[in-house]
């Protein structure tokens, strides 16, 4: 239910993934979204899925809906958000959205409201899941879960696979509910590629800048 008080999550990104699989890159854009900025994805050329047309996607199925406002012990709207969103489940407490992608993909971003340790997002290639998150892996340190207001419990999300791809996604909840908008995806270079490749850069600007000398 999403009016009661939540304990305080302990924030922390080294529990969660498949021993087989590079660890995932989470990162939050930067902001509060109580404003009414960042509460969709940063990541150039993504294709997002914004709800706004109150239709469910085509390629979406399961426990879900696409809702507008708030219903006490349903569903509460994400922080700042006046769109229209998904929220799984609806009509029972326990729920899941498979998502196919249509595509292979390893990023997903997500606007997560009123984040709870009971939502769990999960990535699969195939029949190989290759990263299960919940919101205790997301949610800010000192943040009670549930909380609708809190910049904290309501952030854009953005999951880097870093190695890995994924072609179907399951939202899932124990209880009511998962609330998110702004879905994205896309293919982008790996986090850590892109490290190497600016340091690369900056090795070579350096044997450059000595053979001027």
């Amino acid at each position: 239910m999403k009016n009661f008080p939540r304990a305080v999550a302990v924030f922390g990104l080294g529990l969660f993934g498949l021993a087989a699989h590079a660890a995932p890159i989470i990162t939050f854009d930067s902001g509060l979204a109580t404003d009414g900025s960042n509460l969709t994805t940063s990541v150039a050329g993504a294709t997002v899925i914004d709800f706004n047309d109150g239709m469910m996607p085509v390629n979406y199925s399961g426990d879900g809906g696409v809702v507008s406002g708030s219903v006490g012990g349903r569903y509460a709207t994400p922080a700042g958000n006046t769109t229209n969103y998904l929220s799984v489940a609806i009509d029972v407490p326990v729920g899941e959205q498979e998502i196919i992608a249509g595509g292979s993909f390893d990023y997903f971003g997500l606007y997560w409201g009123s984040i709870d340790n009971y939502n769990t997002l999960s990535f699969y290639n195939g029949a190989d899941q290759v990263l299960s998150l919940t919101g205790a892996d997301v949610i800010a340190a000192g943040v009670g879960f549930g909380n609708q207001i809190a910049p904290g419990a309501n952030r854009y999300v953005n999951i880097f696979l870093n190695g890995d791809t994924y072609d179907r996604i399951v939202i899932s909840t124990t209880q009511f509910a998962f609330e998110s908008d702004n879905h994205a995806f896309a293919q982008v270079p790996e986090p850590g590629t892109l490290a190497l490749l600016g340091l690369g850069l900056l090795g070579a600007g350096a044997a450059r800048r000595r053979r001027n000398h």
